[in-house]
């Protein structure tokens, strides 16, 4: 795992406003620069200003995510009109009915009584009680249950990618992996991961690297490092309030050499060309991070990323003008406006949000009413904002204390001192996954996590398929010999011992390919069936079947001319979208000798399917292997019932291959 490292020097945090919060103890000799070992660096705060601070965090948050609702996924050709401010109930725009009916806010907020759950902070409110349940470092193992039981709707793109993915039984960071998650490069972390850092103060390099973790739940490669930037900015704030200061902090923790890296020096250089119109540089970004972009989504990690750095650059600190500004910049607007406001919480604290942002509502008295209506998150309570931000509280401190901080108390007063140098290690533990199907011949090169600072490895048990080798988490080579296999792998470090079992099917010559028809329902125009046997597991065109309105028996195949000894079909799904794509049955059927389809014998499926029809719980190109005693036959067939909602049902498939026994 790289871990981002961003010093905490004095230099770069401390301005005359912060001087009254923040007091060093110790600072770095420079005779000791180049130790192994640095001296830590302290910071100092009082337990009132972290309340005030967190708590701004979350209503900054909350305030960002409600106001902005209006404005998600909008604007992407233009950004939005410069009559600022929009408000919580800007009607010149459409809205989206299906979320809430209408596009006030405030309608909204009354109707609930307070703040409510949405994406931006509802993952966030399951990792604060995952924190209290295990401890301020959860496994990976912990958060994939904690998902599985609390996280039932309410996710889009690496999010859901990432749920199902879990369901089909892998364990993060695998369901981030690019080779597992089509959506690794989308904004889904930087949403979900503020918590890591809010609960380290002041610890830049402890949050970057925390964050940069909780972000591989759903994402891989540049797709984490905008969350990477947040996490440094928003650890920073707690003691710096200078905007270009703790861009440069979040930048600083960036791996050497990173996209998100050019992305923040290419927004400052918009900037300082039109330091006065901030329209001309939003099209200037818009035209090279989305039209030109590599991945072109509105939903882009970079992309978004971009357009948060330009709010920030433009809002110069303030809360009303960075808000409408994150709004006006556009593609995934709320997300950008519940970060920098949750930033900006911290930078200010709660008396720094404007009350007509907390308590636009006549009546209410309290930011919010404090009220969290947990709407979207299974079994969790609702509660009180100021209790949530206690809760938030007493994880900090545990944060700090668990790093080399201190707690001091005079006169009653309560200070905290905060080591900024600590940094995070991830916990020691190796990622599940289900059987992995390999062809022979294929090339494998992969790296297995094992989290720890420097895990020894070694197998324990059981035999890899001939022609793999596993060296320090690495397996690589190509398998020469069809089989089931299995190993039992241990990592070690630092006196602790992990272990896992990993499962490999190694499959010989795939039939598929020399079958002399294909068998495939009526497909979208454009569709070539040859997709089913090339090979590319997530190619960008899969084959899929023409969307109706009811479920519909689909059924897919191949014909030979001579009779074959078949007794494995291996499928991969396609890229699934929100509303369809998937099988609501499975079934397997070959071609007797007298021209009668039958189901074969003795079907098993591996790993089991989820066979509902919830969209959350089909994950992309997901592998599946329908094993059966062994017919004869020239033609087999996968048959079942196309999945999906909203008049879009269909089946998406990119590879479907079929073997012998070996």
């Amino acid at each position: 795992m790289d871990k981002p490292h961003c010093r905490f020097l004095q230099s770069r945090l401390i301005t005359a406003g912060a001087l009254l919060l923040v007091c060093y103890t110790s600072v770095l000799q420079a005779a000791n620069a180049n130790t192994e070992e640095e001296a830590p660096v302290e910071l100092t705060i009082s337990a009132a200003v972290l309340y005030d601070k967190i708590y701004g965090a979350w209503l900054g948050q909350l305030a960002g995510n409600i106001y902005g609702l209006p404005h998600e996924n909008l604007y992407v050709e233009e950004p939005g009109p410069d009559a600022f401010p929009y408000g919580y109930d800007y009607r010149d725009i459409p809205f989206y009915p299906q979320h809430f009916g209408s596009g006030s806010m405030t309608g909204v907020m009354r109707a609930m009584g307070g703040a409510f759950s949405d994406d931006d902070t509802d993952i966030e409110y399951v990792y604060l009680n995952l924190m209290e349940k295990h401890g301020i470092e959860p496994t990976y193992a912990q958060i994939k249950a904690a998902w599985l039981h609390h996280v039932r709707n309410w996710v889009w793109i690496a999010n859901r990618a990432a749920l199902g993915l879990m369901a089909y039984g892998y364990s993060p960071p695998e369901t981030g992996s690019k080779h597992n998650n089509a959506h690794w490069f989308q904004i889904d972390p930087q949403l979900v991961n503020e918590i890591w850092a809010v609960t380290a103060p002041g610890m830049v390099d402890y949050a970057a690297a925390k964050s940069a973790w909780g972000a591989r739940i759903s994402n891989d490669g540049w797709g984490i490092e905008p969350t990477i930037h947040y996490g440094a900015m928003y650890a920073a704030a707690f003691f710096e309030s200078d905007i270009a200061r703790l861009i440069d902090i979040g930048t600083a923790a960036l791996p050497e050499g990173s996209r998100f890296t050019k992305t923040v020096e290419d927004m400052k250089r918009l900037y300082a060309a039109h330091p006065t119109d901030w329209r001309a540089a939003r099209q200037a970004m818009a035209h090279k991070y989305y039209h030109q972009a590599e991945y072109k989504t509105i939903w882009n990690a970079n992309l978004n990323g971009a357009a948060a750095i330009l709010a920030l650059l433009y809002g110069q600190g303030d809360i009303q003008r960075t808000l409408d500004l994150a709004c006006a910049m556009g593609f995934d607007a709320d997300n950008q406006a519940a970060t920098l406001i949750g930033l900006l919480g911290v930078v200010h604290g709660r008396s720094g949000i404007p009350d007509d942002l907390l308590m636009p509502i006549e009546g209410w008295s309290e930011p919010f009413n404090d009220r969290y209506v947990n709407r979207s998150r299974f079994g969790l309570p609702s509660d009180s904002l100021k209790n949530i931000a206690a809760r938030s509280v007493a994880q900090a401190e545990a944060v700090i204390m668990a790093n080399g901080g201190k707690k001091t108390e005079v006169n009653g007063a309560v200070r905290y001192t905060v080591n900024a140098t600590a940094d995070f290690t991830p916990p020691l533990e190796l990622a599940s996954e289900p059987v992995q199907h390999l062809n022979m011949t294929d090339k494998v090169n992969r790296t297995y996590y094992a989290g720890g600072r420097a895990p020894v490895w070694r197998i324990v048990d059981g035999a890899l398929p001939p022609g793999l080798q596993f060296d320090s988490g690495r397996l690589s080579g190509s398998p020469t010999e069809p089989g089931v296999y299995a190993v039992r792998v241990m990592a070690e470090d630092a006196g602790q011992q992990v272990e896992q079992t990993f499962a490999f099917h190694v499959h010989g010559k795939n039939l598929a390919l020399s079958a002399e028809h294909v068998i495939a329902p009526d497909v979208e125009e454009g569709t070539d069936t040859i997709l089913l046997r090339d090979g590319q597991k997530m190619a960008a065109e899969n084959v899929r079947t023409v969307p109706t309105s009811d479920a519909s028996v689909v059924s897919f195949g191949y014909e030979w001319d001579t009779q074959k000894n078949i007794n494995t079909l291996v499928i991969v799904g396609g890229n699934m979208s929100n509303d369809g794509g998937w099988f609501t049955s499975m079934t397997a059927d070959y071609l007797s000798v007298s021209g009668e389809w039958l189901p074969v014998p003795g079907l098993r499926i591996e790993p089991e399917p989820d066979l509902g029809n919830s969209e959350f719980y089909h994950p992309p190109y997901a592998t599946y292997a329908l094993t059966f005693d062994v017919v004869t036959t020239t033609s087999m067939r996968l048959r079942g019932l196309s999945g999906g909602s909203g008049g879009l049902r269909y089946v998406s498939l990119s590879e479907f291959a079929v073997y012998g026994p070996e």
